[in-house]
């Protein structure tokens, strides 16, 4: 187990925000049957949180490999799929639409760039 005080800023801000994509995830999972608002409300919902959760799981698994880019990416692009989902399944509000593509935009970023990390061989120590 790594000790948290061990970990830098950005590690401790994304591995939270990684855990807030967890709850968040589950909070609209386990609602959707129950709080949605319109008839494709409960799919939106569950979209969204799967989006949301697999996406928590690569925030910690990129940080497990330093790979901090590939962990930004997908926390940003886990925030900007899965919120317009929620507000469009649970208000029925669609202003924010357009954020839905350029978060999926994102995560395949995230996900080539964790690619090229872990392919990439290690810089040679001098």
């Amino acid at each position: 187990m790594t000790n948290r005080s061990a970990l830098s800023v950005f590690e401790r801000l994304t591995g939270a925000s990684g855990a807030l994509h967890g709850l968040l995830a589950v909070m609209a999972l386990a609602s959707s049957s129950h709080l949605a608002t319109n008839p494709g409300g409960a799919e939106l919902l569950q979209r969204g949180g799967q989006i949301e959760l697999f996406h928590a799981l690569a925030v910690f698994a990129a940080l497990c490999v330093g790979a901090r880019l590939p962990a930004l990416l997908f926390t940003l692009g886990a925030a900007a799929f899965a919120l317009p989902l929620y507000l469009h399944g649970f208000a029925d509000f669609t202003a924010l639409g357009f954020l839905a593509p350029i978060g999926g935009l994102t995560l395949l970023a995230g996900w080539g760039m964790l690619f090229c990390v872990l392919l990439l061989p290690l810089p040679k120590a001098a």
